[in-house]
């Protein structure tokens, strides 16, 4: 499965203190329009400085809603993703985004359902 990784790659090299618990708890001022969710990742990327993990593949032709105040890169991403079925994990030292489906969310199960 090949995964996309938006990264920011001169706050990388620029700021190698850039701790992994300033990913999870330090707040950014945010001020993002509605826009393509792969657009708003890589904004959060840009902004934040944390590395965001993503199979594109999920991301088909999601919306994130406007953003605005000063929010966690958590709070940020999952108000994003909100009613997406996608979800952020924390995972060593990035976010990784993954989906929330479930085995009997695939649409052949449905068909198996009897109706007595």
């Amino acid at each position: 499965m090949s995964y996309r990784v938006l990264v920011l790659l001169t706050a990388a090299l620029v700021c190698p203190t850039f701790a992994s618990g300033a990913c999870t708890r330090d707040t950014v001022p945010l001020s993002l329009p509605i826009q393509r969710l792969d657009e708003r990742l890589q904004d959060l990327t840009r902004e934040t400085g944390c590395f965001i993990q993503v199979d594109s593949a999920t991301l088909g032709n999601l919306k994130a809603p406007a953003l605005s105040g000063a929010l966690t890169i958590q709070q940020a991403l999952r108000q994003s993703l909100k009613g997406s079925r996608l979800r952020p994990r924390f995972v060593k030292d990035h976010w990784q985004i993954t989906s929330t489906r479930r085995v009997d969310d695939h649409p052949i199960h449905d068909s198996f359902i009897q109706p007595w």
